[in-house]
């Protein structure tokens, strides 16, 4: 009997291959400014330094943050840069091709800073709209409408008034109840997603089953599953509630592992790593996405976990092996499902709420 894991690794090769046939037929043959040609750059990724194909992306880490320290305020900027530089070498020598960097304005982004250390580092970097815990008070006189706005102009046209554009949508809830302002945040961002086509990955407090709510929320407001990322879903192991939300279509965001190794952690890292391989058993390889949640600068963390970024190499995979997941399922989760995940998948017309053409 093949299990739905079995159909999976057997199908997914094939179709991805038809998937790049299609878009690669359509752009040769569809004007710039047709619905036929949209579709056809569904396969395009935006990063720091512009559009990339999809399938250029490699191995991705899916959840990180290059900086949130205001290094430009106390002066440290240029030592961030360089040190920055240093890290995303290594991580690409060590085979990190991209990562999607999830600091939205009110945690410290900078665009600039991300350009620079992309460039002078050769790491792929795709930077969030969004927002985080810290809505600004002007966010309460602000309807949800307005600030799908503000996210698709990230999207769109770029961030801080430079041409940089956003490649995902970040959004955070502290609790398995939302705030009123958590409700409109995420309200904002299920449209500003549906109008553009950028994917969207979350903050959850999973050990209090925080992903039903945000689902139940996208859900109402019409958003597919399948263009959301869960994040911090390995800080529980309810497997009821793991593979709930990932029958629903839900990608499981498995980038706390390394949280595991801090002192009165509930959830050792190994454990952690456990959850994955059960829910690769339970045919849901697909689902998951590899990570660290690293903050880069932040010392403290420094001292749980020497190995920054590379945890996730040096540490999870090789344990992931050890445990019985084969290097096939790896590629899957580090390479494919991000590559299938993180395509802008364009909406038809328009890509504003308010009319204006994709740009």
């Amino acid at each position: 009997m093949t299990t739905r894991r079995d159909f999976l690794m057997q199908t997914t090769a094939a179709g991805l291959l038809a998937v790049e046939c299609f878009q690669v037929a359509h752009a040769s043959n569809a004007d710039a400014n047709t619905d036929a040609a949209r579709l056809a750059r569904a396969g395009v990724v935006q990063t720091v330094l512009g559009p990339l194909d999809a399938s250029k992306l490699g191995f991705t880490l899916t959840h990180e943050h290059l900086g949130s320290g205001a290094e430009e305020i106390f002066g440290s900027r240029a030592s961030s840069v360089a040190d920055a530089v240093d890290k995303l070498k290594a991580a690409r020598d060590a085979g990190i091709e991209t990562i999607i960097d999830v600091t939205t304005f009110d945690i410290g982004r900078d665009i600039r800073y991300r350009e620079e250390i992309s460039r002078k580092s050769g790491m792929q970097i795709v930077a969030a709209t969004g927002q985080h815990f810290f809505a600004p008070d002007s966010y309460n006189a602000r309807t949800v409408e307005e600030i799908a706005q503000l996210f698709i102009r990230e999207i769109d046209q770029g961030i801080d008034g430079t041409d940089i554009k956003a490649g995902v949508i970040k959004v955070a809830a502290r609790d398995d109840t939302m705030t009123p302002a958590e409700e409109k945040v995420f309200k904002a961002a299920a449209r500003a997603s549906k109008a553009t086509g950028v994917p969207i990955a979350t903050h959850t407090n999973s050990h209090r089953r925080a992903g039903e709510k945000q689902a139940e929320l996208f859900e109402a407001e019409g958003v597919s599953p399948a263009r959301v990322s869960l994040g911090h879903s390995d800080d529980t192991d309810d497997m009821n509630y793991l593979r709930g939300l990932a029958k629903r279509g839900y990608t499981l965001g498995m980038d706390h592992t390394f949280w595991g190794m801090a002192p009165g952690a509930t959830l050792p890292w190994q454990k952690r790593a456990g959850c994955i391989k059960q829910l690769i058993d339970d045919g849901f390889v697909d689902r998951i996405f590899l990570s660290n949640d690293w903050v880069h600068g932040d010392v403290e963390r420094e001292k749980v976990n020497p190995d920054g970024m590379l945890f996730t190499i040096r540490k999870t995979i090789p344990y992931l092996k050890q445990i019985g997941v084969s290097q096939r399922e790896i590629q899957m989760i580090t390479v494919e499902n991000p590559k299938r995940f993180f395509s802008r998948r364009e909406a038809l017309g328009h890509s504003s709420l308010g009319g204006h053409p994709s740009r």
